[in-house]
């Protein structure tokens, strides 16, 4: 399986155009031959940004998706009006705690990214049992999942809540590498219910500002500030 890791920052005032988009393809995306699931969430610890997370079945998937002429058209669109910054991560599965069904964990790819700091990350997606409330304060949620934040080998972490579900949270941790990852063992919180865990080894890392490893060719944009000269 494969998953796509997509952070996003819309322009002021342009977070309903982003969402409206996404309504949009949503049709179209559901009918590519290899889709599992997506879900958006945002994030409690970076005001205006929001993460995309999808599941694919193989990399062939996520390359149908990506030349949709529908969804190239879109993304033309959300790089030139929509998006302030983006970082956009294809990873393969390596592990899962609850894959869909009749979806087995094949590796297909072995490389990682070259220009990503972290070549790999976790998600642990967690719910609310009835009744109950998760950690409010994004710092308490992630050691109650289990993160150190002087853990060896982290990059990065944050949590997000699910737009769509009510009492869902993701926490996204970057890794230096497999083996930082591998050393991190998640716990579930007394007040949650269903816990996911996913492990990815990340092989693409791009983002608006950044195209080395972006497979179609769109011009880097120039971060606000910078001098051409």
């Amino acid at each position: 399986m494969f998953s796509v890791i997509f952070e996003l920052r819309p322009g002021d005032g342009r977070t309903d155009a982003y969402l409206e988009h996404a309504k949009l393809l949503r049709p179209e995306l559901e009918g590519i031959d290899g889709f599992i699931d997506n879900e958006r969430f945002a994030s409690r610890t970076r005001p205006g940004w929001m993460l995309s997370h999808s599941t694919w079945r193989d990399e062939k998937a996520v390359i149908r998706w990506r030349t949709h002429a529908g969804h190239h058209l879109i993304q033309e669109t959300g790089r030139t009006a929509v998006f302030a910054d983006y970082h956009l991560r294809v990873a393969e599965v390596t592990a899962d705690s609850a894959p869909p069904e009749g979806c087995a964990l094949h590796q297909q790819r072995l490389d990682a990214t070259e220009v990503g700091r972290a070549r790999a990350c976790t998600l642990v997606e967690a719910a609310a049992r009835d009744g109950r409330a998760l950690p409010e304060d994004p710092g308490d949620l992630a050691l109650a999942l289990g993160l150190d934040p002087a853990a060896e080998g982290l990059v990065a972490s944050d949590v997000f809540v699910s737009l769509y579900t009510s009492g869902k949270v993701m926490l996204l941790v970057s890794w230096i590498g497999p083996e930082a990852a591998a050393s991190f063992r998640p716990t579930k919180p007394s007040t949650a219910g269903d816990v996911r865990v996913r492990t990815v080894r990340v092989i693409r890392d791009y983002g608006l500002f950044d195209r080395r490893e972006a497979p179609q060719f769109f011009p880097p944009v120039q971060r606000p500030g910078m001098s051409t000269g």
